[in-house]
C-alpha cells in the first residue's frame, strides 16, 4: 500500500491562532462559499510533495532527511495575505518572507529527497501557509484580503507528513518529526572542528511520530 504524502515546516501554534483569526473573518465574508477554508490545525509551509510512496522509501527517505538536515531552529516572516499564484489564483495566503534560513532548509531537504531517487514536483519553491483554496465553481469570493499584516514564527521542525484525503478535505497525520534544535549548522560545525579535533557531528534520527 502507498501513502500519499509531503515533507513541510509546522506553523506553531501561537502563530496559527493569529492566522486563524484573520482567515475567520474572511470566512465571515465568504457569503457564496467560494473557498474552502482549511482548518489551522493543517497550516504548514510545504517543502516538497512527494505523492504516492512506498513505507520503505519513506524509511529510507527519513535516513537521508536525518544525514542531510543541519539547519537549526530560525524565525521566519509571514509578511503579507495574497491570491496565489497571482496570475490564476487557486489560494488565499499567507505568504513568507524569503530567507537565506528558509532556502537553505529547502535545499537540504530537496538534496535529501534527490538521495532516494524519488520523483518530487520540481515547481519554484514559494514558500506559504494556504489558508483556504478556491472552489471549483462559479462562485466567487466578494470578500476583502488583508493585505498589510505580519506575523512571525519560530520554525523549529521538518514533518514528514501522510495526506489523507476526505469528503470534507485533506487530513495531516505526521509520519516522522525532525526536531531542528537535534542539529548543528554547517558554519557553526565547521567552526567548531577547527577548535576541537575530537568534535564528531551530532545526528539525531528523526522520531516516528507515535513516539514523539
Amino acid at each position: 500500500m502507498t501513502i500519499r504524502c509531503f515533507v513541510a515546516l509546522p506553523i506553531p501554534r501561537e502563530t496559527a491562532n493569529q492566522l486563524g483569526d484573520v482567515a475567520a473573518k474572511m470566512s465571515y465574508q465568504d457569503k457564496s462559499g467560494a473557498i474552502r477554508w482549511v482548518d489551522q490545525e493543517n497550516y504548514h509551509i510545504t517543502l516538497a510533495f512527494l505523492g504516492e510512496q512506498q513505507q520503505t522509501d519513506l524509511e529510507t527517505l527519513a535516513e537521508q532527511l536525518d544525514y542531510h538536515l543541519s539547519q537549526t531552529e530560525f524565525q521566519a516572516v509571514l509578511s503579507h495575505l495574497s491570491p496565489f499564484p497571482e496570475a490564476r489564483p487557486k489560494l488565499i495566503a499567507a505568504m513568507m518572507d524569503k530567507s537565506d534560513d528558509i532556502s537553505r532548509v529547502h535545499r537540504q531537504v530537496m538534496n535529501a529527497i534527490k538521495s532516494t531517487m524519488m520523483l518530487v514536483d520540481k515547481r519554484k519553491f514559494i514558500p506559504h501557509v494556504t489558508l483556504g483554496r478556491y472552489r471549483h465553481s462559479r462562485n466567487t469570493y466578494a470578500g476583502g484580503i488583508p493585505m498589510n499584516v505580519s506575523f512571525e514564527a519560530l520554525i523549529d521542525e521538518v514533518v514528514l507528513f501522510e495526506s489523507v484525503l476526505t469528503t470534507s478535505g485533506a487530513e495531516y497525520e505526521p509520519i516522522y518529526r525532525f526536531p531542528l534544535d537535534n542539529y548543528i549548522d554547517e558554519y557553526d560545525e565547521q567552526c567548531y572542528h577547527q577548535n576541537n579535533t575530537e568534535f564528531s557531528t551530532p545526528r539525531n534520527k528523526g522520531v516516528l511520530a507515535d513516539e514523539g
